[in-house]
């Protein structure tokens, strides 16, 4: 049978004679080069060495930064997986001019350098704003879930502290029971007696640790400021978003509409996004630099208080509110209430007015109160209205801006499919194209440097795909290296 014959090992080729010609003129190493070599490192924070510096000569910032963003494009995360792409990877060979840093070197200098690595994805965002890639009028945000290197087992909070406590009280009384029959019938039992006495002592002795244990715990719990402690990661926290929950991060992104770009990305621990709206918009409008912007968000993010912070920042905020419960059998929603801010009250469906009476605060945030008993006594409509004896509205502060929110998200449908496929997307091509699901790194800070390569990677895929590498390569100048 014939089969096809490989060429024999020994065999003289004709080969290119530089690396240069094993890269082509489009191939989109080319534009990573050219992107780096464009920063100005040192203006972003990277100290670069000067020549009378004693010891032995280091790597380039702009060097490892290259390596780092083809290996996040390229689906490489792993310091030691990039150490060998130095060896056997023609493209990243090139593109780094044949050094071979250790993985060490590699790992340690994101470490080093997390905090810069925010910096280098807002210059990418720049250079897309400079080519006219940002529509810089309609962003999403959104957030997603991602694993910290901590274990779930790992994770103590005062209920699953409490729970093993009470595990620890319940073997301890039943151990000290069994210890008392052992004692009483040592001498019956001879020398097999008192062994069982003495196994059963060591196992109270290891309650007894575990106790000190949980007492540990407990202390520290109560001094974190999440109510949580994470024993590998300690920045990480229990997440829950329905039935799901992880150890990790809640990560942040907001999406401007035009070519589905992520223009504002943060880790973050808080446990929802009910804070997050407004200082995620605000983000997202500096990087745009514009006056005006329209974000739209999920429920999660919906809040008085936030609506109102997006309106002052010039940002007009579209958020469905699902968080209240239905009045009576839900025939009267509080849309159906009409507010006079001339004269300070509520007209009802019926006719009738709901006066003010005592404010309150609740989550920090002042409702102003209305209601009219006498009124509601007489309604017949009032089972439809109300379960209570009479209806109560609570309006907080800013409720007019918050009606308009819901009024735009109502009347504009098409805003809840733009939502879901522009920032649905960045976290589907992170996730699960690029198996990017947790995190390698320990500590809110590293992550942090993690996201932001991570980004700007995806980021840096979009223009590629949008542009095409030549014109990409093409449009990134470099300047003078530093």
């Amino acid at each position: 049978m014939q089969y096809l014959a490989g060429v024999d090992r020994n065999q003289s080729m004709l080969l290119p004679m530089t690396v240069e010609e094993y890269v082509s003129a489009e191939n989109p190493v080319r534009a990573i080069d050219a992107f780096i070599e464009g920063l100005d490192v040192q203006a972003l924070g990277f100290p670069l060495r000067e020549e009378k510096d004693a010891g032995a000569p280091g790597y380039h910032p702009r060097e490892l930064l290259k390596l780092y963003l083809y290996g996040y494009l390229n689906r490489i995360r792993s310091s030691r997986e990039l150490e060998k792409a130095t060896h056997r990877n023609l493209e990243v060979i090139w593109l780094v001019r044949q050094l071979k840093p250790d993985h060490w070197t590699i790992s340690n200098f994101r470490k080093l350098h997390r905090e810069r690595f925010r910096k280098v994805f807002r210059e990418f965002a720049l250079v897309c704003g400079r080519l006219g890639l940002f529509g810089a009028d309609l962003v999403a945000i959104d957030s997603s879930h991602f694993k910290a290197v901590n274990s779930p087992k790992r994770n103590f909070t005062k209920a699953k502290v409490q729970a093993l406590l009470e595990e620890v009280d319940e073997k301890t009384e039943a151990y000290l029971k069994d210890l008392e029959t052992a004692d009483k019938d040592v001498p019956s039992q001879g020398s097999g007696g008192k062994d069982d006495a003495k196994s059963l002592r060591e196992k109270l002795a290891q309650l007894e640790s575990e106790r000190q244990r949980c007492s540990e715990l407990m202390q520290a719990i109560e001094q974190s400021e999440t109510g949580q402690i994470s024993q590998t990661d300690p920045d990480s926290r229990m997440l829950k978003k329905g039935d799901e929950s992880v150890v990790g991060y809640n990560v942040q992104i907001a999406v401007d509409a035009q070519h589905h770009l992520i223009v504002a990305e943060q880790v973050t621990q808080e446990p929802n996004d009910w804070q997050m709206l407004s200082p995620m918009a605000a983000e997202a409008k500096e990087a745009l630099g514009v006056d005006q912007l329209r974000v739209v968000a999920d429920a999660g993010y919906c809040s008085h208080e936030q609506v109102s912070r997006c309106a002052a920042l010039g940002v007009e905020a579209n958020v469905p509110n699902e968080q209240h419960r239905a009045a009576g059998t839900g025939a009267y929603p509080r849309e159906s209430f009409r507010y006079d801010a001339q004269a300070d009250v509520c007209l009802c469906p019926q006719g009738q007015t709901l006066h003010r009476h005592s404010d309150n605060t609740r989550r920090g945030l002042r409702h102003q109160v209305y209601y009219n008993v006498s009124a509601c006594a007489k309604c017949p409509v009032r089972p439809d209205c109300t379960k209570g004896k009479y209806r109560k509205l609570q309006l907080a502060e800013g409720h007019e801006l918050f009606a308009a929110a819901q009024e735009r998200w109502r009347t504009q449908p098409e805003l809840r499919k733009q939502r879901r496929s522009l920032v649905e997307h960045p976290f589907g091509t992170l996730k699960f194209w690029w198996g990017m699901r947790a995190f390698l790194c320990r500590g809110l800070k590293s992550v942090q440097a993690e996201f932001s390569l991570a980004a700007l990677a995806y980021n840096f895929r979009r223009v590629l795909n949008v542009l095409g590498a030549r014109e990409l390569i093409a449009k990134l100048r470099p300047r003078p290296t530093s």
